[in-house]
């Protein structure tokens, strides 16, 4: 017999199912309009939902009780690795770009989940222009790269050069296009594996088909048919926390993504 919390349009069910479409924390005072439940009920409501890890209580803001789905801690971490994607940032100003954007968060409580992806290797320290570090999420090279740029474009401007031009790349030293061959040879080897439009062979088992095929010359050729639009790539969601030889048989994105297997388009 299904028991009264889990009932459908039970109290509990209602709270959960609100604070899962709703796209970012709810206050106690909004949960209550919106539900309709006297403050003991709802207060019940959410008690047993947190008891289930359906939904997580958020730190307090302005005195009011805050609410989600997702788990206060997720959404810092999840904010601090999508800023240090983007941008090469100090430690400080991570700590306190992310806190703003998570209600009830602190800068040094935000801090401590630094240092914490920083221990874990999702957040990488690297040389800063003047003195001191910049963090960026690991594997990544353009927050780094625009950082560098932003730099010499300001010592150029002070020194009252122009910056046209100063970062233009020579069709000389473009990397050129892999062989068609070997694009083919990955084709027509992706085929003799699994023949069924859409279904995917993980890169693993096409390395050891193809194992006359270095690194570079793989990727390359499978990026590549992915530009042709010939074959659509499966997106590994946590590559950096995988040993380097379990990452070197990921296709590398060459933008900080890593494939984790590959199918006929």
């Amino acid at each position: 017999m299904q028991s009264p919390e889990a009932a459908p349009n039970s109290p509990v069910e209602r709270v959960t199912d609100l604070l899962k479409s709703a796209a970012k924390p709810m206050s106690f005072a909004q949960l209550r309009k919106a539900t309709r439940l006297t403050d003991a009920g709802l207060k019940a409501a959410l008690e047993s939902a947190q008891e289930q890890s359906r939904i997580f209580r958020w730190p307090d803001s302005r005195r009011s009780q805050y609410f989600w789905s997702k788990s206060a801690e997720d959404s810092a971490q999840e904010s601090l690795l999508t800023l240090a994607s983007n941008e090469a940032l100090s430690r400080s100003a991570l700590s306190t770009r992310a806190a703003s954007q998570i209600p009830g968060f602190s800068r040094s409580a935000m801090d401590r989940i630094v240092g914490n992806l920083l221990a874990s290797h999702e957040l990488v320290s690297v040389p800063a222009f003047t003195a001191g570090k910049l963090l960026m999420r690991a594997g990544t090279a353009a927050p780094y790269r625009t950082a560098a740029r932003t730099f010499i474009e300001a010592k150029f401007r002070k020194a009252g050069l122009s910056t046209d031009g100063l970062f233009d790349h020579p069709a000389a030293v473009a990397s050129p296009a892999p062989p068609a061959d070997l694009a083919q040879l990955i084709l027509e080897r992706v085929r003799s594996l699994e023949p069924i439009t859409g279904v995917p062979v993980t890169t693993q088992r096409l390395r050891q088909a193809l194992p006359d095929l270095t690194k570079q010359q793989f990727d390359a050729a499978s990026l590549e048919l992915r530009k042709r639009r010939e074959v659509s790539l499966s997106l590994h969601h946590d590559p950096h926390n995988l040993p380097q030889a379990d990452r070197d048989l990921l296709i590398d994105g060459r933008d900080g993504n890593y494939y984790v297997a590959i199918a006929i388009r």
